[in-house]
């Protein structure tokens, strides 16, 4: 079955709905999701039975190019799936592998211009990379590999609204250096593979099982990159319906707060409600308090929390946390959809956006990392610790940014983690808990700082990558 499309950087109408962020717990395992999708898609299914005009924009799962299979498809589950689940889980019609094949023309072109000497800073991209391919050398070029849904390319697919946006950032791409000097995209022929990322630039539209419009736009991965569908899918989605929900990467420590981030830059939607997705186990076990903490960070932010049970067969409705809606979006029938839908259209119409934006995304670039890990991890500035590796890559990345003339606080704060952490240690008391920030680098045609915090690994599925 073909998936139909239409093009990212088409204009909108003017944005009407109001956008409802679907987050959750930080998962206990980085293959083991807490079923943000199959209950967004529940739900979505539930506002239309209640007459409500709703959609959902999801990211592109991961199961299919980037991790072979060995984390779950992110395409729903039993009555609450897509009907394009094989579509959605391997690649949709190609447009990833397209990113990856444009991003390592990037490289190749870079790599001409080097003339085998200086050094390649553009990572090459690829779908199921080996963990022993991160970093090579041939030739006396050193270079290093990716994940195609986290390269700068994705970023910067996630992040344009029109095809000149999305040029003028890929002549920002930072690609090598030559001694003192910087190749940058702009010293590339870029145009002569244009008709390689084109038709990457493409929204699917998709459907529950039950009919309701779903929209999938962009990758995965909010542990070690955006993790967002592509702002550009959610402008649309807002321009037909009155309430759009917007699946982000892992927990609100990662997809949540990356999407305030982007957002406070680049003037999209801030929501008027998160629908905070958990199982019973990460709310009722020993890291159940970092369940508890994101739905504070959330009132604190100005934000109507939804709390969200994915209830399994055989487990108990009765939910642990005050005014959670219980749902088993697996086998839940039209009856038991019907009476969310209708709660949770009560609460969303009770619910508005903060008069002022309150994720405070405009500080410097330091004192936001700051601001992180004290307003999502529960860290108090004090408890930050910076590597002398990091102040190291924190004074090249300022040397590089005076040379290219960019401002470093301009740039969105991506922090790479392991995905199923907030802290060094999450067992220890509060008191103890800290957050190690180890390493800086920079994507200069996304605008994109990404900062390495925590000593957990973040590795994503290391059988895999």
């Amino acid at each position: 079955m073909a998936v139909s499309t239409q093009s990212a950087f088409e204009a909108h109408p003017e944005k009407r709905g109001r956008l409802v962020l679907v987050t959750a717990a930080p998962p206990a395992a980085a293959s083991k999701g807490e079923g943000k999708t199959s209950c967004t898609l529940a739900l979505l299914d539930a506002l239309r039975l209640a007459g409500a005009s709703a959609c959902a924009v999801l990211r592109q799962p991961s199961m299919g190019i980037s991790a072979a299979g060995a984390k779950g498809g992110a395409s729903g589950v039993g009555a609450s799936g897509l009907k394009e689940a094989m579509e959605a889980n391997f690649g949709l019609q190609g447009e990833m592998l397209r990113v990856g094949a444009y991003q390592n023309l990037l490289v190749g072109f870079a790599e001409k211009e080097l003339a085998g000497e200086g050094e390649v800073l553009l990572p090459r991209a690829s779908d199921v990379p080996t963990k022993y391919l991160r970093k090579v050398e041939a030739g006396g070029i050193k270079e290093s590999f990716v994940l195609t849904p986290t390269g700068e390319l994705e970023q910067i697919r996630v992040l344009s609204r029109s095809r000149s946006e999305l040029e003028g950032s890929i002549k920002g791409i930072t690609a090598g250096k030559l001694g003192e000097k910087f190749i940058s995209g702009k010293d590339l022929p870029l145009e002569s593979a244009w008709p390689v990322l084109g038709p990457a630039c493409r929204i699917s539209f998709l459907s529950t099982l039950r009919g309701s419009p779903v929209l999938m736009y962009c990758g995965p991965f909010a542990n070690v990159s955006l993790g967002i569908p592509g702002l550009s899918a959610l402008d649309l989605a807002l321009s037909k319906y009155d309430f759009v929900l917007m699946e982000a990467g892992y927990g609100f420590d990662m997809g949540m707060q990356k999407y305030l981030e982007v957002a406070s830059k680049r003037a999209s939607a801030f929501p008027s409600a998160v629908a905070a997705v958990a199982r019973r186990e990460s709310v009722e076990g020993p890291l159940g308090w970092r369940y508890a903490a994101g739905l504070k960070c959330i009132r604190r932010l100005g934000v109507t929390p939804v709390p969200i049970l994915n209830v399994f067969e055989g487990q108990s409705r009765k939910a642990p946390i005050p005014g959670a809606l219980a749902l088993n979006p697996a086998k839940d029938g039209e009856k038991e959809l019907l009476a969310l839908g209708k709660a949770l259209l009560g609460r969303l119409e009770g619910s508005r956006p903060a008069a002022k934006k309150p994720y405070r995304g405009s500080l410097p670039l330091l004192s936001r990392r700051s601001y992180v890990s004290s307003a999502f991890y529960g860290v108090s500035p004090g408890r930050v610790r910076f590597t002398r590796a990091f102040k190291a890559s924190y004074l090249s990345a300022l040397a590089q940014a005076k040379a290219e003339g960019f401002d470093l606080d301009g740039f969105a704060l991506n922090m790479v983690k392991s995905p199923s952490s907030l802290t060094d240690d999450d067992f220890e008391k509060f008191s103890r808990r800290t957050v190690t920030v180890r390493k800086i680098s920079l994507n200069t045609g996304s605008k994109v700082a990404n900062v390495r915090a925590t000593l957990a690994p973040t590795a994503f599925l290391p059988r895999v990558v």
